[in-house]
């Protein structure tokens, strides 16, 4: 517009100055015809300026839009029906074993390295997807583990969505949680005790904005703490449920409106090889027979069911969270001269308590830093004080069918606390020591003795 107008002033004294240079006067009338000339060429300069600002306009809204953050990289259609987000999860850990009676060796290790895509599509349907390259992951003939998410949610409305793919089945309290957001470096017993992720199809829902949450799927059925993504083994599935209520989250009870209950289990039938579970230092501490030939093997055979009542409590930088697990397994032992079926039944639980000295807010996800580490000069981010209580106890009867009691513990209590700085919304740091009794295994080196463990990590999430 500003351009316009100097070349609308420009013509209008064209004319005046071209009489002085040549000594003519133009008449009244040739000034008027041209002052209309002049008016109208800046009504047709002034048109298509606005058509210009018009086009812009409207390529703008049909434009993707690109940025990059603290979320990750962000990329949307101008029309807004496609989002896509690309971000990562990336821990550097570090185990420890003071006394020497480890059967792993003092080790670092990239325990997870998740790229991840996921975004919405017409507003409705979300999409998912989280690979794995850390430490130690395998492929087997029934999951990929390095493919740890894939599916997608149609949030139809706020109470009633479908969710479809591989994805953590809703039971464990713990294992809901993302792994961004532990309190300690490891899960404790009770998510072993529980399934990790599985596929299948649920529907889950929020109602009244999360005073009373629920999700029931169908799924292919997996062994205690395992994943999968195909079922190799028989036709049968599981059906997974779990009903988790916020009772005071809508009163005026401030010290009460961070508290949840709930309740969770599955229910299936199954055959194959069964998990055995590990010490918070990750190393081997039960095992069902698994021989081959004329040797003994344990395997599941007949109905699998778990049960895992749960809690949590935030108030201000106070947070406690609690859960109880049972499994029970129809466990048949063959091979060694004897073939018997018995249903086993093992319990985990654990009580995890945090506090954060720097005085933000705790709940059930990490919080952002009242005054994050910028680098340049600023706060000294969030110190959260963390401890722990854990136990595992395997069914009496395990022993000496179903599994060595000379190797196996029977029983396990941890025990331990520890210290993580989050530095700022992206970058964590984190330091933890767990204490184990076990008993049984009194021939296992690792066993005979307690374990302590000394964790480290150093955690990027964006």
């Amino acid at each position: 517009m500003k351009l316009s107008r100097i070349t609308a002033g420009l013509l209008i004294t064209s004319p005046f100055l071209a009489a002085g240079v040549f000594g003519q006067s133009p008449t009244t009338d040739q000034l008027l015809e041209r002052i209309k000339d002049l008016e109208q060429q800046v009504k047709i300069l002034s048109r298509n300026h606005e058509l210009e600002q018009e086009a812009t306009a409207e390529k703008l809204k049909t434009s993707p839009t690109v940025s990059l953050g603290s979320n990750g990289l962000e990329v949307r259609s101008g029309d807004t029906n496609f989002t896509m987000r690309i971000h990562a999860h990336i821990q550097a850990d570090g185990r420890f074993f003071p006394n020497n009676t480890s059967a792993t060796d003092d080790t670092f290790l990239m325990r997870r390295v998740r790229p991840m895509i996921d975004g919405t599509v017409f507003e409705k349907i979300d999409y998912h997807l989280m690979l794995d390259f850390g430490s130690g992951l395998t492929a087997s003939a029934s999951n990929i583990g390095f493919v740890q998410d894939a599916y997608f949610t149609a949030r139809l409305l706020p109470e009633f969505q479908v969710q479809a793919g591989k994805f953590k089945e809703p039971v464990g309290l713990e294992r809901l949680q993302s792994d961004v957001d532990y309190l300690f470096t490891e899960r404790s017993y009770p998510s072993q005790i529980v399934p990790n992720r599985d596929v299948g199809v649920q529907v889950q829902g929020n109602i009244n904005e999360g005073l009373l949450s629920y999700a029931v799927g169908v799924f292919n059925g997996v062994t205690d703490g395992g994943s999968g993504d195909i079922d190799a083994g028989d036709d049968d599935k599981d059906i997974a449920a779990r009903v988790f209520a916020q009772p005071f989250l809508k009163t005026k009870i401030e010290p009460l409106q961070k508290l949840g209950i709930g309740i969770a289990g599955t229910y299936g039938h199954h055959g194959g090889l069964l998990r055995g579970y590990t010490s918070p230092g990750q190393q081997p501490i039960f095992s069902y027979f698994a021989g081959t030939g004329t040797n003994a093997v344990t395997t599941g055979d007949g109905n699998i069911s778990r049960l895992s009542p749960q809690a949590y409590y935030y108030y201000g930088p106070f947070g406690l969270l609690a859960e109880y697990a049972i499994s029970a397994t129809d466990a048949t032992r063959s091979g060694g001269g004897v073939k018997t079926t018995q249903r086993l039944q093992h319990s985990a639980w654990q009580v995890a308590g945090s506090y954060f000295l720097t005085g933000e807010e705790n709940g059930f996800k990490n919080p952002t830093p009242r005054k994050p580490v910028n680098f340049h000069g600023g706060g000294w981010g969030a110190w959260e004080m963390v401890a722990r209580i854990s136990g595992l106890k395997l069914d009496p009867g395990t022993f000496p069918l179903f599994a060595d009691p000379k190797s196996n513990a029977s029983e396990a209590l941890s025990y331990g606390g520890g210290v993580n700085w989050h530095l700022n919304k992206n970058f964590k740091l984190t330091l933890d020591y767990e204490h184990t009794n076990f008993k049984g295994g009194t021939s296992s080196p690792l066993l005979a003795q307690d374990e302590d463990a000394i964790m480290t990590r150093a955690q990027i999430a964006f």
